[in-house]
C-alpha cells in the first residue's frame, strides 16, 4: 500500500472515530435529557451578557467558514434563570447546525424582551428545509440528509428541544426553501 493511501485510510478512520465520538456523546446527553437525569445549575444571569459571551467565540468560526453574521443583542441587563451549560449547548448547537446544514453564507442572531419573556431568534439564508421535514426536525435521530455524507446525526435539534423545555421554554422553526430558516426560542423571565 502506497504512503498516500495509507494516510487518505487514517484521515477517514480518524473522521469516523470522531463521528463516532460525538454521536455517543450526544446519545448519552440526550438519554440523561429523556430521563430527568441532567442536572441543571440554574443562577440568576444577565442573557444578554451570557448570550454575546457565546457568541464571541463563533466570530473566527463564522469568518472561517465565509459566513456574514449579523449579531443584534441589547446592551442593557436583563436578568433571568440560567443553566449557562446549557443555554451555551443550545445555542452551539444552533449555529453548528446552521454551517452544517444550511448551504447558506448568512446568519442573523437577535434578542428580544418584555417584562414576561425573551425571544431569541437565529436565522440563516440557506437552502432552508422542506415542508415534509420541518414537523420532524425536533425529533430524536430525525435526519432531513439522508445521504451518507451527511454531517450530524439528527441528536442536535432534539436535545436543544429539551434544554430549552428545561428553562420552560419553546423553540419553533420556520422555513421558507431555497430563502431561510428561522429558528424561535421564547424563554419566560421566571422559571
Amino acid at each position: 500500500m502506497a504512503g498516500e493511501e495509507k494516510d487518505e485510510y487514517v484521515h477517514v478512520a480518524f473522521e469516523k472515530a470522531c463521528y463516532l465520538k460525538h454521536f455517543v456523546e450526544n446519545l448519552f446527553e440526550w438519554v440523561k435529557l429523556d430521563s430527568g437525569e441532567q442536572i441543571f445549575r440554574f443562577e440568576l444571569l444577565d442573557l444578554n451578557e451570557v448570550s454575546r459571551n457565546i457568541i464571541a467565540d463563533w466570530i473566527s468560526v463564522l469568518e472561517n467558514s465565509n459566513f456574514e453574521y449579523e449579531f443584534d443583542i441589547p446592551e442593557m441587563e436583563y436578568l433571568m434563570r440560567i443553566d449557562v451549560n446549557a443555554y451555551s449547548r443550545i445555542l452551539n448547537n444552533l449555529l453548528q447546525n446552521v454551517l452544517n446544514h444550511s448551504k447558506g453564507n448568512k446568519v442573523i442572531y437577535r434578542i428580544s424582551e418584555n417584562d414576561q419573556q425573551a425571544r431569541i431568534t437565529l436565522a440563516d439564508n440557506g437552502k432552508g428545509i422542506s415542508p415534509s421535514h420541518l414537523p420532524h426536525i425536533f425529533e430524536r435521530m430525525y435526519q432531513c440528509d439522508q445521504s451518507r455524507s451527511a454531517k450530524g446525526n439528527g441528536l442536535g435539534l432534539s436535545i436543544v428541544k429539551e434544554l430549552v423545555a428545561a428553562h420552560k421554554g419553546t423553540i419553533t422553526a420556520d422555513s421558507t426553501p431555497d430563502k431561510e430558516t428561522i429558528f424561535t426560542i421564547l424563554l419566560p423571565k421566571s422559571l
